[in-house]
């Protein structure tokens, strides 16, 4: 259920930055004058929502595995891992490209009518093509695997994620063997063993520490810890309000201005947050005992099957 929630969120990041910029807080009026001051923005920050999904697909990637611990369960897993994604983002993309060869975008003239900067420039897409340089030969080849391998998304700039979704998915793969086989054997090792993998994902690009932090989840999980029902329902509260954040200290989120400090860079600040606050909304959603229908109910089922190609 939380995939097909968070990927609601993304569909309405996207809709307020499309035709309600100046709610978004990213534009000329800025964050303290937008939704980034409530705590409703949570509803609002397809950011924080992309963050938990990636937490989720490395904890989801590898549960098979950790019941079995048989490699081929991840042998296999990474070897589809690239077809999976790409029939969907595929299909996308030729269609993004079919509507380019037809002339039938008017993202210039919408963004122009509702002042967004974000939806006149195809969401920042880099180069913004035409009915002349759009091609199918192109999309095909982008869609199929240099998404995927090299970020390129300018058919659909929505698509950015999938270069972080598919390494990080390998790294989670390739992780795994080693933090399940250490955890049999001494946990403070696995552990290790996660930390140095969190350090290296930082150096390549942080937002890939949101995968060895969700493999982690395995850990925390098999753990004998477990939160009472006052303990949980606080953490998914204080989880919920910062996945809220925006990455500025405006309104409610002023508290966050001590992440302002030298040497800690600007657009890092949500990442963290949001990755920090989606293990801590997992973890408690993952410890319930007795998960209500509503959370684990056939509805619930149908919602995450529908997050990804929503």
């Amino acid at each position: 259920m939380l995939r097909g929630v968070a990927a609601i969120v993304v569909m309405l990041w996207h809709t307020l930055l499309a035709f309600r910029p100046s709610a978004s807080g990213i534009f000329a009026n800025g964050p303290a004058d937008s939704l980034q001051t409530s705590l409703a923005f949570v509803l609002f920050n397809g950011l924080s929502a992309v963050y938990l999904f990636f937490v989720m697909s490395a904890f989801v990637l590898v549960k098979r595995y950790s019941g079995t611990r048989k490699m081929q369960d991840l042998l296999l897993g990474a070897a589809k891992r690239l077809p999976r994604l790409a029939g969907p983002v595929l299909l996308t993309v030729l269609a993004s490209c079919a509507l380019y060869r037809l002339d039938l975008y008017f993202f210039k003239q919408a963004g122009a009518l509702s002042g967004s900067p974000w939806l006149a420039a195809f969401g920042y897409a880099t180069p913004v093509l035409s009915p002349t340089t759009a091609s199918f030969s192109d999309a095909f080849m982008q869609g199929a695997w240099r998404t995927f391998i090299f970020g390129d998304s300018y058919y659909d700039s929505s698509l950015w994620t999938m270069w972080f979704e598919f390494w990080g998915s390998l790294m989670t793969f390739a992780l795994a063997s080693f933090v399940f086989f250490l955890h049999d054997r001494s946990a403070v090792l696995s552990w290790c063993v996660v930390g140095i993998s969190i350090i290296l994902a930082w150096l390549v690009n942080f937002v890939l520490v949101a995968f060895p932090l969700g493999l982690s989840l395995h850990l925390l999980v098999a753990g004998k810890f477990r939160l009472n029902v006052w303990s949980r329902a606080f953490v998914v509260a204080l989880s919920l309000a910062l996945l809220g954040y925006g990455g500025n200290a405006v309104g409610v989120y002023r508290p966050l201005a001590v992440l302002d400090v030298d040497g800690f860079p600007v657009n890092m600040r949500q990442p963290c947050v949001a990755i920090l606050a989606s293990v801590m909304l997992v973890y408690a959603v993952l410890t319930i005992k007795n998960p209500p229908a509503w959370l684990s109910g056939k509805a619930a089922h149908i919602l995450g099957d529908l997050s990804f190609p929503l």
